[in-house]
């Protein structure tokens, strides 16, 4: 039951900033209070005891529901509210926030340790007419804590990974993702509830939102006991992913474009033949033909592509390959579905750059036209997963913010509302109405990649990749904060394309080196490739062989790109040192894949971001804070990308070579860093010269960590799980929950999955598994475990001892 205890209702007129403020009301509604002045009103809610709602909005005008987030599934909290000299005091078991009269701002405050989490600073209101309806242009500024860092915002190509001190243009581009969500080193997340045009700025003033048009301030408020908790506590409130296929984690196998099904045939079956790993190919554009006209007719063309059905059924049953398939939201003026689409009206009359007209995926009409030609044209046909592109949605200039902006605006007006009132917000509706269509069909898993995402879009069955960025040393270091900030915004499943989407062409008709952060084009993923010889050039194949090793290591492992092929053959033969090395990270994903699954449960079960910055686990170590070139994969594993040449640049080979690379190894309460390489080890709290090699990835192993390491397969359903090596770094207590399920359905959804808890006793060198829990019966009755225990030693190698185990889903305890 609500029990909120208010013993404050009284008029009282002060002034504060030289303004005049009058207090008429302070009204109780659910889980907290309205807070009415002459001029404004101020709503504090508690959805939970850490998740607090806030809005701020002018005296009678109406608030349109959130798109995101539906307060009214949150349980009732028990909240006290008290007065005490001019501030009203809302008060849950974790969280403390006070209304203060005199500065008219909202304290959060940290019950257990009275300490500060964050203080709102002013906010601005400014009328606007939004296609006749009155809105406003809105801002809020929060007081940060000097010491404070901050993360996320969404996906942008400038470089930055701590916020603080820095401006972003908060809207959607081809290679930008605007998602208004900060994270926060005091353990809180903020979620800016507004899909306009918007900015962040923080300044030695505060750190502020100020978005075009909105009905007033509106914000969530996630307080965690740490960073993990809060991110968790956001997923919570905005919705957890579910579960992708299995497959989705296996490699990828993409390119711009197979121009017949013959081609993409041909491409799998070498795969098969060379006895390399694959589970997903892609089948890019135009597949329903090249005139612009024909433009996503949601068919596939006869001549390039006939017989879907048979060659899909031969994709999974002769190879156990998944197909993938481009879809547009625009369509061809000779399509079908344009001129259906045309009828009802739910085209957006503005110019793309092929010619095809948008959708207004809004509309329920357009919503119901896009799946019927989908699911009668391709879904029946067998297709797998989905690869919706170009969902910001692409106009003309996509590949710049401010044209884009531009553009999307004038499309005038959607069927819920403006389209700058909800600009970024296309990708969020067109995914959420696939995923509701695929779930009707089948118990089978969705899987959406796309290009554009928003707060919330994670519990669609979406993946995400940064866009059609140029290939340079420059662009691939900027991938690696630009993933590891929308991460960490709770989009989990992201990639890039590995080389860079384009390698020969200059996106600045010739000039610049390839670097990024001009003015004129802030934002901008590179300015050009640049590699002309393309795969005959060694200075690109070792940019593509390092953006390999970081894409095997990232949540989604995929190749694609334009201008030269992809498939690993095109880099060499076996023993061949470019093609060796793809071969090697291909099977080390593979291997991995246990632990890369059981970490995606944590994912769907507990809110987690896969791919991290190391700064959300070890947020104690302050030299985190600004280090963007470490991220942790899972709980157990910091990934170190090369990012520079070593062997070769532009001009040619490099005369003095050094493979030497400083990497940071965070402070931890197990002290030591395990090299996933070599038995060698570090003491965490220092930075290591490490030599990296070409054919070397630096991955360390967190001391207290389990790894499973399964055996290599063609195809993730091949592996039996009768082949598991269970790796127990030591020096500190692990525990490891070994996820397992049918891979395909969502069956885990009503508890058909099984999951066996593991601990390591660090004190006294107890091992123990325990028996499965879950209704989904085990794999194996009779499973072999090998089990390696890492230990280090103070001369910084490792001792191994290994066991064979007999394991039968029942608890056992070992010693070593």
């Amino acid at each position: 039951m609500n029990r909120i205890i208010l013993f404050l209702f009284f008029i009282v007129s002060l002034s504060s900033y030289g303004q005049k403020y009058s207090l008429s009301s302070i009204q109780k509604n659910e889980n907290g209070v309205t807070i009415s002045l002459e001029e404004k009103q101020i709503e504090i809610s508690f959805l939970k005891d850490n998740i607090i709602h806030v809005r701020t909005y002018p005296a009678g005008q109406e608030q349109k529901p959130s798109l995101i987030v539906n307060d009214k599934v949150f349980a009732a909290q028990d909240i006290k509210c008290r007065s005490l000299q001019n501030k009203i005091i809302l008060k849950s078991a974790k969280v403390e926030a006070t209304y203060d009269i005199l500065q008219d701002r909202v304290l959060f405050t940290d019950v257990q340790n009275s300490d500060t989490i964050l203080v709102e600073g002013g906010n601005h209101f400014s009328e606007v007419d939004d296609l006749g309806e009155k809105a406003y242009t809105v801002s809020q500024t929060f007081i940060l804590k000097p010491d404070e860092a901050i993360y996320g915002l969404g996906q942008y190509q400038d470089g930055v990974y701590n916020y603080r001190g820095h401006k972003e243009l908060l809207v959607h581009a081809n290679r930008e993702i605007a998602n208004p969500v900060i994270v926060s080193t005091s353990n809180y997340v903020l979620f800016w509830d507004n899909y306009s045009c918007s900015t962040f700025e923080d300044t030695p003033d505060g750190a502020t939102f100020t978005s075009e048009i909105g009905d007033g301030v509106n914000y969530y408020l996630v307080v965690g006991k740490d960073m993990k908790d809060a991110m968790s506590g956001y997923c919570e409130l905005t919705g957890n992913s579910p579960m992708l296929p299995k497959s989705a984690f296996g490699f990828w196998m993409s390119k711009e474009r197979y121009k017949t099904f013959d081609e993409l045939q041909d491409v799998v079956r070498t795969y098969r033949m060379r006895n390399i790993p694959l589970d997903n190919i892609v089948q890019d554009w135009q597949y329903w033909g090249e005139n612009l006209d024909s433009w996503n007719g949601m068919v596939f063309n006869p001549v390039t592509h006939p017989n879907p059905q048979k060659v899909i059924e031969d994709l999974h049953k002769k190879y156990h390959v998944k197909l993938t398939l481009s879809v547009w939201p625009g369509f061809g003026k000779s399509t079908k579905i344009y001129q259906e689409m045309d009828s009802a009206n739910v085209l957006y009359d503005v110019p793309t750059w092929a010619g095809y007209k948008v959708a207004d995926i809004y509309a329920p009409t357009a919503q119901k036209i896009f799946w019927n030609h989908l699911y009668q044209g391709l879904y029946t046909k067998g297709v797998d997963s989905w690869w919706l592109d170009a969902t910001e949605p692409a106009y003309k200039d996509g590949l710049y913010p401010e044209k884009q902006t531009q553009w999307s605006k004038k499309a005038g007006k959607t069927f819920i509302g403006s389209a700058a009132r909800y600009l970024n917000t296309y990708s969020y509706v067109l995914t959420k109405m696939m995923y509701e269509n695929l779930r009707k069909q089948s118990d089978n898993r969705a899987s959406v990649l796309t290009r554009s995402a928003f707060a919330g879009q994670q519990r669609f069955g979406t993946s995400i990749w940064s866009g059609d960025i140029y290939a340079s040393w420059d662009v691939l270091k900027k991938q690696l904060v630009a993933g590891l900030n929308i991460c960490m915004t709770g989009i989990p499943y992201w990639t890039t394309d590995i080389g860079g989407f384009r390698v020969r062409s200059r996106e600045n008709s010739g000039e610049g080196t390839g670097e990024i952060g001009t003015e004129i084009h802030r934002n901008i993923s590179s300015c050009d490739g640049g590699y002309a010889k393309g795969l005959k050039d060694s200075a690109y194949l070792e940019l593509y062989t390092r953006w390999f090793q970081y894409g095997a290591l990232s949540p989604i492992f995929r190749a694609h790109g334009t201008e030269v092929p992809r498939e690993i053959w095109h880099f060499g033969e076996p023993g061949s040192l470019f093609y060796d090395i793809q071969v090697e990270m291909i099977h080390l994903r593979y291997s991995l894949l246990s632990y890369i699954y059981s970490e995606a449960w944590k994912v769907t079960s507990k809110g987690s971001a896969m791919m991290r910055g190391t700064v959300v686990d070890f947020s104690d170590d302050r030299k985190t804070f600004d280090d963007g070139s470490s991220y942790m994969f899972g709980d157990a594993l910091m990934i170190h990308p090369i990012t520079r040449p070593m062997y070769y640049n532009r001009e040619g080979a490099i005369s003095d070579v050094n493979t030497l690379e400083l990497i940071y190894l965070p402070q931890h309460s197990g002290t030591y860093w395990f090299d996933l390489h070599s038995n060698r080890c570090y003491e965490g709290g220092q930075e290591i010269k490490y030599d990296a090699p070409l054919e070397k990835l630096p991955i360390f192993v967190k001391a207290g960590s389990i790894v499973p390491r399964n055996k290599v397969v063609q195809y993730v359903a091949q592996d039996d799980g009768s082949e598991i090596i269970l790796s127990v770094y030591a020096g500190k207590d692990a525990e490891f929950l070994f996820y397992e399920d049918d891979n395909e359905t969502y069956a885990y959804e009503r508890g058909g999955y099984s999951a066996i808890q593991m601990k390591w006793d660090n004190k006294h060198q107890t091992f123990t598994l325990f028996a499965p829990i879950g209704k989904m019966p085990p794999k194996l009755e009779n499973r072999k475990f090998k089990i390696q225990i890492f230990t280090p030693l103070e001369s910084g190698h490792v001792s191994v001892i290994e066991k064979d185990i007999i394991y039968n889903n029942k608890t056992m305890k070992l010693k070593f």
